[in-house]
């Protein structure tokens, strides 16, 4: 199990630690929540965007499945609304991504940022993995 709390390094280079152990892992499992999209809600898809190191993260697993360039066989999303506070109720359980997301689905660029999309080719490049990857001519959405 890569766990990337457990596993990354401190002072290690993040690319290495995390794409790599990307590359080899059988299954990934992403939490994705609102927080963690709405970044990536504000990229407009040009060249002027900020690398957005979750949109890396989760682009490069889907170049890994689709190139077979490493381990990944497949990716299952958990969606995760916010955390419930201790004195709620439902306390440990979180809320419901759908109905606390405010539509930030909807509000993601149609094509993936060109400079995280540099950075998940140059790795998978450095790595030997070349031809066409279909996930780096996807949109953020698809």
């Amino acid at each position: 199990v890569f766990l990337d709390t457990k596993r990354l390094v401190k002072g290690e280079d993040w690319q290495e630690g995390f794409l790599g152990g990307l590359m080899r892992t059988l299954v990934a499992v992403p939490l994705v929540s609102a927080g963690m999209l709405q970044p990536m809600a504000r990229l407009e898809g040009g060249d002027d965007d900020p690398r957005d190191n979750v949109l890396v993260e989760l682009t490069f697993m889907q170049a890994l499945i689709e190139s077979g360039g490493g381990s990944l066989e497949t990716v299952y999303p958990v969606m995760v609304g916010k955390p419930r506070p201790p004195d709620d109720p439902q306390y440990p359980y979180t809320g419901n991504f759908f109905q606390e997301s405010g539509g930030v689905m909807d509000q993601l660029p149609d094509v993936i940022s060109p400079p995280s999309n540099r950075t998940v080719a140059d790795y998978l490049a450095r790595r030997g993995v070349t031809g066409e990857v279909a996930a780096l001519a996807r949109g953020v959405r698809s």
